[in-house]
């Protein structure tokens, strides 16, 4: 369900409050697969997820599309710790869901959870599992949603395989799977701020020296002006 964000007008309930109010695993699924390309959208942009907590995570306008975390921060320039954040915020993202599935996160620990992981996957959709076994126990940096494209992709090549179908049909769905891929036409509105704060960094980073320059033009202007009545 996707409704226009009026600045005006916009509603917000936590993440914990929202799966008390839409349990069902199908609700869940969806809200988890949106905050995912939330998260992806992020990190894409340059920054991660300073606080990852249910009460720290926003659903916008009564729609499971609007996923709004609300503590960011500017990932290390550093490519191994830039790795390191994002394989901390996709780890962190697949614990909260494991929880909130199994109605255990108030008392779960990480490491609790990776030794006895198995005894989890019963409360987890059948087609997830080994998405999640290999974020908790193997450390995976993979995107839920990159995983359930992929996911899909196979079952409609699969599908088609077996009816004949012409590979263009795929190729059209692909094509828009993968534009869907970080839910970017709504994070573009939700995170509108990631872009704001590079572009007034940017602006800052020319008014600098131009304002320098400025100040050395007119110095030089004055300097003549004086020079001409001295002389």
């Amino acid at each position: 369900m996707n409704r226009e964000l009026n600045s005006s007008k916009i509603s917000s309930v936590s993440l914990d409050q929202w799966v008390l109010m839409h349990p069902s695993m199908e609700e869940l699924s969806s809200v988890f697969l949106n905050l995912d390309r939330a998260l992806k959208y992020i990190h894409d942009h340059g920054y991660c997820i300073e606080v990852f907590y249910p009460t720290e995570i926003e659903i916008l306008n009564d729609s499971d599309s609007y996923i709004q975390f609300n503590k960011l921060i500017e990932l290390s320039h550093d490519p191994e710790v830039r790795k390191r954040m994002i394989q901390e915020d996709i780890f962190r993202s697949s614990f909260i869901q494991v929880g909130l599935y199994s109605n255990s996160l108030n008392y779960l620990t990480p490491e609790f959870l990776k030794e006895n992981f198995e005894s989890f996957t019963t409360f987890l959709p059948t087609d997830s599992v080994f998405y999640y076994r290999g974020v908790i126990e193997r450390g995976a940096s993979v995107y839920l949603c990159e995983f359930v494209m992929e996911k899909r992709n196979r079952d409609l090549q699969e599908l088609e395989k077996e009816l004949g179908e012409d590979s263009s049909v795929s190729e059209k769905t692909l094509s828009k799977q993968k534009d869907d891929l970080t839910n970017h036409r709504i994070n573009d509105r939700i995170y509108h701020q990631i872009n704001g704060l590079k572009d007034a960094a940017f602006i800052s980073w020319l008014f600098v020296p131009t304002l320098v320059l400025g100040a050395l033009v007119l110095l030089s202007v004055i300097a003549w002006i004086f020079s001409l009545f001295m002389g």
